[in-house]
């Protein structure tokens, strides 16, 4: 079938948030007596937000118990120093998308409070469908995500292409039965094999065929 829609991670895809998050995961670690590494905490890129503090708080050492806190300390952190900055040529993407009537959707594990305080308004309003962390009981991995963003715009899979950056999206994309692209914007190629297709920029879009005839209208 022809795409006739595209879905888009968010942090990591459409903006240069991850190394902001994660500098608000070592805040709130830190607070207590562990310190993170980077290597530990992007693989888990696109999980539901309170996994993520579990996970790692049994990587660490820390009482799982403790999971609710320092989840609430990293979003505290994060809305009082987060810089953002979209990646080049996303918002020309996005324009082109919108002026083709191409349905678009977001499809991020953060919560709807962190979207609407840290993203422009305008571009939000871009998007047909936003799927947030708080919409499902069940996130990337699994395909509620996607296939919950598919039937918001009455697509099927296989008329959507999922555009991603870290594995667990990838998986969750692939088990909705969705092509996926990748960009190696946070992580190596090794990390995205699962996908269709890894590009090194979100600018090599526009230089795919798919997206060249998709952009023609």
């Amino acid at each position: 079938m022809k795409i006739k829609g595209i879905l888009f991670d968010f942090d990591g895809v459409l903006a240069e948030t991850m190394q902001d998050l994660f500098n608000s995961w070592r805040y709130s670690f830190y607070k207590f007596g562990v310190e993170i590494k980077k290597e530990d905490y992007f693989p888990l890129e696109g999980m539901e937000v309170i996994k993520i503090a579990e996970h790692l708080s049994r990587k660490y050492s820390v009482d799982i118990q403790k999971a609710p806190e320092i989840l609430r300390l990293k979003n505290e952190f994060y809305l009082n120093n987060h810089s953002f900055r979209f990646y080049k040529g996303v918002e020309r993407f996005i324009e082109l998308l919108n002026e083709r009537k191409t349905l678009i959707g977001l499809v991020s594990a953060s919560p709807k409070e962190k979207l609407e305080k840290t993203v422009p308004k305008d571009f939000l309003e871009k998007f047909n469908v936003i799927i947030s962390g708080d919409d499902l009981e069940l996130g990337k991995p699994n395909p509620d995500p996607y296939l919950t963003a598919a039937r918001k715009l009455n697509l099927d899979s296989s008329e959507c292409l999922v555009v991603e950056n870290a594995p667990l999206g990838i998986k969750s994309a692939k088990n909705a039965n969705m092509k996926c692209i990748a960009i190696e914007s946070t992580l190596d190629k090794s990390y995205l094999n699962e996908a269709d297709l890894v590009l090194e920029n979100f600018k090599d879009l526009f230089e795919l065929d798919l997206i060249k005839e998709l952009l023609k209208g």
